[in-house]
């Protein structure tokens, strides 16, 4: 275990506990808690255990899966909705790198529309058949070569990094002037975090080390190479999940296993009640994420942000 910091890791300022510290205490990795920057809001695993390798196994299945089928088809629906996002961005397609990849769907639609692929991820967690390049490991041990992509995106990515500002000075260091960078995470301002603390599904603690809010995050980006051109609140995917399932894991009292049960079909659960169970609550996790959206506190954020220097034209 890494000593504990004592100091934000963004901003440098003194820390605070994180008002649910002691409940977000997780079993087998040390003591550490929440911690929250008195002055950015930056929240944060401390320490940082040095090795949660543990807490990723199993994490995806077969090809990069990390759900049943019958789920796995509603993810693909939404990376279809994120690979059109990020194209409607450029006038014409370019090179693409997509940091914790995956299954590599949004990629595969991607190149479907002419973009030059290419993914990273963790050491044994990214799909083997992928039609496209994909490096494992540290984005910074891979030595890409400078100024090469045209946009880089990190879906709810950044959070799991160990040392995510150093991996935004190498991102900056492999996009063109003018690159575009995409990065969504949960947020830790949200309405939903505040109502379901440790209940919160997208609290997934200890895998999220750093729990960011729209202020934290346009901090770390302005901090570096990048201007925030836009942010966004409202996420129909992540937004909508993390109510129906923290509702869900609160109620039961079963925290992440509820969560769990979409993963592996967990019988003592029930997949399909599961399911039943989100549809029905479906126009409510609507409404509600709107809603918070609407307060600029919804449970996911979304950053746009371009990187300085001359326009390449691409993006």
């Amino acid at each position: 275990m890494s000593p504990a910091a004592s100091r934000c890791p963004l901003c440098g300022q003194s820390l605070s506990s994180y008002k649910n510290k002691k409940s977000c205490r997780i079993e087998n990795a040390g003591e550490g808690g929440l911690d929250k920057c008195s002055s950015c809001g930056l929240v944060f695993l401390n320490p940082v255990p040095d090795d949660l390798s543990a807490f990723y196994e199993g994490y995806r299945g077969e090809e990069g899966k990390r759900f049943l089928n019958r789920v796995e088809s509603v993810v693909k629906f939404f990376r279809r909705r994120r690979a059109r996002a990020v194209n409607r961005l450029f006038p014409r397609p370019g090179r693409v790198l997509d940091i914790g990849c995956g299954r590599g769907q949004m990629l595969r639609e991607l190149k479907s529309m002419g973009w030059e692929c290419f993914g990273t991820e963790f050491p044994g967690q990214a799909s083997k058949s992928l039609p496209f390049t994909v490096y494992e490991g540290d984005l910074a041990e891979l030595k890409l070569q400078p100024q090469s992509f045209d946009a880089v995106t990190l879906w709810h990515v950044f959070e799991h990094l160990k040392n995510p500002f150093s991996a935004l000075d190498e991102i900056g260091r492999i996009l063109k002037p003018g690159g575009l960078l995409v990065i969504s995470v949960p947020n830790i301002e949200s309405i939903q975090a505040k109502i379901f603390g440790r209940n919160w599904i997208h609290l997934d603690l200890p895998r999220h080390i750093y729990h960011f809010s729209p202020h934290s995050l346009s901090r770390a980006l302005q901090t570096g190479d990048f201007t925030v051109l836009d942010l966004r609140h409202f996420s129909a995917e992540y937004g909508m999940s993390g109510v129906v399932l923290s509702l869900g894991a609160a109620l039961t009292g079963k925290g992440p296993d509820f969560f769990n049960a979409l993963r592996n079909g967990d019988k003592s659960f029930g997949v399909y009640g599961i399911l039943i169970f989100s549809l029905i609550l479906a126009p409510f996790a609507a409404a509600f994420s709107t809603a918070e959206a609407l307060l600029k506190r919804g449970g996911e954020v979304i950053v746009l942000a371009r990187k300085s220097g001359k326009d390449t034209g691409i993006g």
